[in-house]
């Protein structure tokens, strides 16, 4: 009997059925958004948490080796120029040594002038004094550079550290920034395989005042 047996309202109904279904059908799937992982209802919660820890330990392991590339490029530099700066000092020691020796020569043959018949300008023990107080201050000017420039590594490899320690820690709590999202489907994805009406005839008994629902037909199987 109409409607059912009226071709444009079976057509209407099958459409609300298809509306119906895009509606009230909907998924819900695991989601970690900062590493961009999903998973939906096939993949165990306990399966996503360790595909979401080795994603993150992936990411931190990269990101730790370009900042440590970095910061031993840095570093390099800066032994690099320490070790020359211990070669100069070793070099301005020695210097001053022989400064000193050089001057202390000089002083005795300028004391022992004085009571010889030569006697011997006293400009000469001026001038090795001058040279034995500028291979010091070289000596020092370097000893400077070298306390300046381990402090400057000491620095540089503290700061690694702390950074290391804040990529770990980031990357950690992004393993565990998961969540769960409803998702519906698009309406173009309800696909309707068959649609129709099904007629199950179902007797109504009453006894007594209650009314049993009994079915008139014979299940299948």
């Amino acid at each position: 009997e109409a409607p059912l047996s009226d071709a444009r309202a079976m057509s209407a109904m099958e459409k609300d059925f298809i509306d119906w279904g895009y509606r009230s059908s909907s998924v819900v799937v695991c989601a970690n958004e900062t590493l961009k992982i999903y998973a939906g209802p096939d993949i165990s919660p306990a399966d996503f948490r360790r595909e979401c820890a080795d994603a993150a330990r992936d990411g931190r392991d990269q990101e730790l080796a370009r900042m440590t590339a970095d910061f031993e490029r840095k570093l390099d530099a800066l032994r690099l120029k320490l070790t020359r700066e211990q070669r100069k000092l070793d070099d301005h020691e020695t210097e001053l040594q022989q400064r000193k020796m050089e001057e202390m020569g000089t002083h005795a043959e300028t004391v022992l002038s004085m009571f010889g018949k030569r006697r011997r300008s006293i400009s000469s023990s001026l001038t090795k004094r001058r040279m034995t107080e500028q291979a010091k201050s070289d000596v020092q000017e370097s000893q400077a550079m070298i306390k300046d420039l381990e402090k400057q590594i000491q620095a540089m490899e503290a700061e690694r550290s702390k950074v290391e320690s804040e990529v770990s820690e980031r990357w950690s709590e992004a393993a565990n920034e998961i969540t769960e999202l409803t998702m519906a489907p698009f309406k173009k994805d309800v696909l309707l395989d068959v649609f129709g009406v099904a007629w199950m005839p179902y007797h109504l008994v009453k006894t007594g005042t209650e009314i049993i629902e009994l079915p008139a037909f014979v299940q299948p199987g």
